[in-house]
């Protein structure tokens, strides 16, 4: 907050020119509430989901010329059939444990074609082949249903500018700071 601070009193930037990301919504509203006892107010201070859904919803359309699909609220309502249909006793791990090692490998931009042979140490929550299968289902499912998880939003995101430079261009014009605050704490995804 003090080098964004520093760099408005020093007029390298505007406020409305920053983009600050954190991980939760809590710390971007304590971000917010340190820059305006700095006298800074205007800077964007979002989670990297919100950042990247914000940006989506204002390029992914009309650089990509198709709708955004829907944010999925949660995993567990499209893992559960699939949890279902494992054998006993696997069939009974809670459903938060299965969309936690789907965040996993998503967190990894490991997609379910290549989750078996990148697992290397990883241990799954259930054999690594059953898991497989459980997130193939769900991606498949919600693909066929139109929706986007929180993963996604980032995935998205990295997609539109790299496939649409002039989406890329577009941020650039408008943001000319950027700050991850703990970025010694991002994940790949996150990273990209």
């Amino acid at each position: 907050t003090h080098r964004i601070a520093h760099g408005v009193a020093a007029g390298v930037y505007q406020p409305t020119e920053v983009l600050a990301v954190t991980f939760t919504t809590r710390a971007a509203g304590e971000m917010r509430g340190r820059l305006r006892g700095l006298g800074v107010e205007g800077v964007q201070a979002r989670t990297f989901h919100s950042a990247a859904l914000s940006q989506l919803s204002r390029l992914w359309s009309s650089h990509t010329g198709e709708p955004l699909p829907e944010v999925l609220d949660h995993k567990a309502p499209l893992i559960s059939s699939l949890a279902n249909a494992l054998p006993p006793p696997h069939k009974f791990l809670p459903r938060r444990e299965l969309a936690g090692e789907i965040e996993w490998a998503k967190n990894r931009m490991i997609p379910p074609a290549r989750y078996l042979h990148q697992l290397g140490d990883h241990e799954p929550p259930i054999p690594a082949g059953l898991m497989h299968r459980v997130y193939d289902g769900y991606e498949r499912r919600k693909t066929a249903m139109r929706r986007l998880d929180f993963e996604d939003m980032l995935g998205l995101a990295l997609r539109l500018f790299d496939e649409h430079p002039d989406a890329a261009r577009e941020i650039h014009r408008r943001l000319t700071a950027f700050t991850v605050d703990e970025y010694q704490d991002v994940n790949p995804l996150q990273a990209g």
